[in-house]
């Protein structure tokens, strides 16, 4: 029976260093979790590796070294398939699609180590799986995603989309990240997509069905931020198989080591603790700004009980803020 088989990894996010949130190795998780992908690529046999974005974190190519490209196309050399990938944010400069050809995402293109995707078919005997690529936009529409359709001969269509997506988005978390989210229910229409596969949103929201279409929204390969998020979570890819039968994605978990042996936990509590004094302080000044007349708020922030060094910076940002409006 004719059979195709992907793995599907998002949010990859290479670099160099470690985050300051971390007492483990960044980099060499990253690239475990890469030469992972490669064996599972290998065991099921897959026809490519679909990336969802952001395969690097920053954003300036001069702040890349070399040797993330040269380490990538090693790993990318013992794959069994080619990966094809689309841009996230974290690949293009200002959000400009048009400067991918001096980021090193578009060095990976040029050297032909990563396949572009904006549209590619995939086969075996009858079966035609067609999958495309919707790099980041900041003004991705729900109408551009709508335009999506089967062509004449399709089995299945796949998108692969760095957009902010969700099944039921929590409150204002549009206004949070300051783009839209988008729906599954809205993504549900005649001829569209199969199956929608998202990038950016590093949150693990699962594999979802809603009508007869699913959605692959697993969250990033990558642990970088210190939030509770990562702390619970482990990067997982995603196993997608068709045959004529039907189209299906299985979540597989990556071996990672446990959020405790590679954030520094202690140092975050350390920063709550600095942010709710820092949250209480602006909260008693506050509190205490109304003076009389022969009063000063120079004063009013010595006679605060908060420590010597957050008084002292509050008076410096205070004399400078004069000094500015003085010239």
């Amino acid at each position: 029976m004719p059979r195709l088989s992907f793995i599907y990894r998002t949010d990859v996010h290479v670099t160099d260093r470690s985050p300051v949130s971390w007492r483990g190795d960044y980099p060499r998780e990253i690239w475990g979790n890469l030469r992972q992908v490669g064996e599972l690529a290998k065991l099921h046999e897959a026809a490519a590796v679909l990336d969802g974005g952001d395969y690097f974190h920053i954003k300036a190519a001069s702040r890349n070294p070399h040797s993330l490209v040269v380490q990538s196309a090693e790993i990318q050399a013992q794959y069994p398939c080619d990966t094809w990938c689309v841009e996230g944010n974290h690949d293009i400069h200002h959000n400009n699609l048009n400067t991918i050809d001096g980021q090193p995402l578009g060095v990976l293109y040029a050297t032909n180590t990563f396949k572009h995707l904006r549209e590619q078919v995939f086969e075996d005997g009858d079966l035609r799986v067609r999958v495309i690529g919707v790099p980041y936009s900041q003004l991705r529409t729900l109408n551009e995603l709508q335009l999506l359709r089967k062509k004449p001969g399709d089995t299945f269509l796949i998108a692969i989309v760095h957009a902010l997506a969700s099944e039921n988005p929590p409150p204002r978390v549009e206004e949070f990240f300051g783009e839209s989210v988008f729906r599954y229910s809205d993504l549900v229409y005649g001829d569209g997509p199969d199956m929608w596969c998202f990038g950016h949103w590093h949150r693990d929201q699962g594999i979802v069905t809603v009508g007869d279409r699913t959605f692959v929204n697993q969250g990033a390969v990558s642990r970088g931020a210190l939030i509770r998020e990562n702390l619970e979570r482990t990067p997982k890819v995603g196993l997608i198989e068709a045959t004529p039968n039907g189209l299906k994605a299985t979540a597989i978990q990556l071996n990672v080591l446990p959020a405790s042996e590679v954030f520094d936990i202690e140092r975050k509590e350390r920063q709550d603790e600095q942010v709710q004094h820092i949250a209480e302080f602006i909260e008693e000044i506050k509190s205490n700004l109304v003076v009389n007349e022969e009063d000063s708020v120079d004063n009013t922030l010595r006679r605060m009980t908060y420590a010597e060094d957050i008084r002292e910076l509050a008076l410096h940002y205070l004399e400078n803020a004069r000094q500015r409006k003085a010239g």
